[in-house]
């Protein structure tokens, strides 16, 4: 074979030369500044989807002030569109805490929500389920949590079930500090 290593100077370029047409492509496509397209197509206008900008599963988020946590909330996934200012969230499970020094708890339910990031405002959606620790579970449609009074509020039709009692209504206020609701509109109280 070779016995002089300067003969290799000249046979290492022969070598690559000869097997360009082999490593061309890949090198280019390697090295040029834009990949080539997938072919994924475009997103569609009418796919929220399609147009998610970012998307998480298992989330948690907490809100606190002054040191003093005032609410937390779960959800198996997370998703929000570029144009929105609101994440919508799935299957989600919220609880809020009631005054410092109290142990007070309401713990919500609900498949669907909403939060807005500009006005922090919580709308749960679709099968909501409020229990609080004086022993009643709340059921309605949908409901918004006002963050700067500490309430829940809703204007769809709610259940609200208790000890050897239930009462319906069309509108709902719920103080989450003092466990305290106001219920209106066509109000039916069942006693037993």
């Amino acid at each position: 074979m070779l016995k002089d290593p300067r003969n290799l100077l000249w046979i290492v370029p022969l070598v690559a030369l000869l097997t360009m047409p082999l490593w061309r492509p890949l090198a280019a496509d390697m090295l040029s500044p834009m990949r080539k397209e997938t072919g994924v197509p475009a997103p569609s206008l009418t796919n929220t989807r399609a147009l998610s900008s970012s998307e998480m599963n298992g989330v948690q988020f907490e809100q606190s002030r002054n040191g003093i946590k005032e609410w937390l909330l779960t959800a198996s996934r997370l998703y929000s569109t570029e144009s929105d200012a609101s994440m919508q969230l799935e299957d989600v499970k919220a609880l809020f805490f009631g005054a410092a020094g109290k142990y007070e708890e309401t713990r919500i339910r609900s498949q669907k929500a909403r939060y807005n990031t500009d006005t922090r405002q919580i709308t749960l959606q679709d099968k909501v389920v409020i229990q609080n620790d004086k022993g009643y579970e709340m059921q309605t449609d949908s409901l918004e949590y006002l963050a700067a009074e500490k309430k829940i509020r809703t204007t769809s039709a709610v259940t609200i079930q208790g000890r050897n009692m239930e009462v319906r209504g069309n509108q709902l206020l719920y103080d989450t500090v003092t466990g305290n609701y106001s219920l209106e509109g066509d109000v039916v109280c069942k006693v037993w």
